[in-house]
């Protein structure tokens, strides 16, 4: 278990797989907000935003199938 959550697993390759888990990590994080849960907050937005950022920087389509 040398990653816990690959993001350059094809799985991912699909634009609309990257923007929903993007947006349910941060829309989660402004849930958590409302509920007045600002750790839990900080946690989601962050791996969001962290998401966000490796998902936009990761060329895929240079992954083959190999």
């Amino acid at each position: 278990m040398s990653k816990f959550l690959d993001l350059e697993n094809p799985f991912y390759a699909p634009l609309w797989i990257r923007i929903l888990v993007t947006s349910v990590l941060i829309l989660w994080g402004f849930f958590e907000v409302s509920q007045g849960a600002y750790a839990w907050a900080v946690i989601f937005i962050g791996l969001g935003l962290i998401c966000g950022w490796r998902f936009a920087t990761i060329d895929y389509s240079a992954k083959g199938d190999d």
